[in-house]
C-alpha cells in the first residue's frame, strides 16, 4: 500500500533524460514566451488524470494497471500546438500508435467505473511545455524529431513542495 491520505493522482509516461535535455535545450533556444516553461523534471505525457484519490481507490487503480497487457511502442514528437482556452502550449505526437490508446483508454475508463473522475475531454496525447499562456509562443525553429520509446508508465502523485509543483512517480508498470 502507498502512503495514507487522499492524493492527487494520474497515470503518465515519463521521459528519459535524453528527451528531457532535447526538449529543454530547444525551449531555451527556439521558443519565446512570457511564461515559464514546465520544469524539466515534470515533463511527461498524461494517460489518465484522476484528481484527489482515496487510498482504497489508489490501490484499485494500481491493481488494475498491473493487469494491462500492452506491448512497448514509440512516440515521435515534432509538432507544437496551443489550446487558447486553457493557455497550454504543448508538443503533440505524430500519428500516435493504437498502443497509446490501448494504454490510455482503459486507465481513463477505470477512473469512471470506480467513480473517481470522469474526464470531460477526449484523450488528446501531449507533453505540456507551458501553462497560462495568453498568446501562442513564438517558435523560431521547430524541434528536431524527438523519438520517445515507451516501455513503462507510472502512477504519479501531483503535489507542491518548497520547489513548487512536483509530479512524483509512486508506482511503475512495465509494458509487455
Amino acid at each position: 500500500m502507498l502512503e495514507t491520505g487522499n492524493r492527487r493522482l494520474f497515470f503518465g509516461i515519463g521521459l528519459k533524460s535524453q528527451a528531457i535535455e532535447q526538449i529543454s535545450a530547444w525551449l531555451m533556444h527556439c521558443v519565446h514566451t512570457s511564461r515559464p516553461f514546465t520544469a524539466p523534471y515534470n515533463l511527461h505525457l498524461t494517460l489518465a488524470f484522476y484528481g484527489m484519490v482515496k487510498d482504497d481507490d489508489a490501490q484499485a487503480l494500481i491493481e488494475y494497471a498491473a493487469k494491462l497487457n500492452v506491448a512497448p511502442f514509440s512516440l515521435t514528437f515534432e509538432e507544437t500546438a496551443y489550446w487558447q482556452h486553457s493557455g497550454i502550449f504543448y508538443l503533440k505526437p505524430n500519428s500516435p500508435p493504437t498502443a497509446l490508446s490501448a494504454l490510455a483508454e482503459p486507465l481513463r475508463d477505470v477512473g469512471e467505473k470506480l467513480n473517481i473522475y470522469t474526464n470531460p475531454h477526449p484523450f488528446s496525447p501531449h507533453i505540456t511545455l507551458c501553462r497560462g499562456v495568453k498568446k501562442q509562443p513564438e517558435v523560431v525553429n521547430p524541434i528536431e524529431p524527438l523519438i520517445v520509446p515507451v516501455d513503462r508508465f507510472h502512477l504519479y502523485h501531483s503535489h507542491r513542495n518548497e520547489n513548487g509543483l512536483i509530479y512524483e512517480p509512486i508506482k511503475t508498470f512495465l509494458l509487455n
